[in-house]
């Protein structure tokens, strides 16, 4: 059980992509756009948000947070199984914290394919409530795929 949770803006997209790529992860957040762990790169300017989760010690999950507009951010996050359950939710809800306090942010929404229901449900602990579908938005596997669409507003 990790003892504390350290959230950290990061600027490095070596360590980005080899917690977004991870065997674990990159099956659940990839689509057909890159299909292959190395050849995907996070994308990298001042606007984006990356925030990692860590014991002090290992990194063990991410949050990415890219602007829709002034005051709405989609997020995308990623949780090594290591440290999946309530390790996991009190990362996210610790990086959403650090969102509200220091971006414009007033609304973080996301999607997560409809067949991810383990993600769903993380995303719905972590206080996202779900407010409609984007009907078959996105391929992956040569499939399209339905995904929900789930929101949080600043408290």
């Amino acid at each position: 059980m990790i003892e504390r949770i350290l959230i950290e803006r990061i600027k490095d997209p070596k360590l980005i992509k080899m917690l977004a790529t991870d065997p674990a992860i990159f099956p659940h957040v990839s689509d057909d756009w890159v299909k292959k762990p190395e050849e995907w790169q996070a994308p990298m300017n001042d606007s984006l948000v990356y925030l990692v989760a860590s014991d002090g010690h290992i990194f063990f999950g991410f949050g990415a947070f890219f602007p829709q507009s002034w005051s709405c951010y989609q997020a995308h996050m990623g949780f090594l199984p290591s440290h999946y359950g309530a390790q996991a939710i009190a990362a996210f809800k610790e990086m959403l914290a650090w969102m509200w306090e220091h971006t414009p942010a007033a609304r973080i929404v996301g999607e997560i394919a409809q067949e991810n229901r383990r993600a769903i449900q993380f995303s719905m602990r972590a206080g996202f409530q779900k407010y409609g579908v984007n009907e078959k938005s996105k391929l992956q596997g040569g499939v399209l795929h339905d995904q929900v669409c789930l929101g949080i507003s600043r408290p």
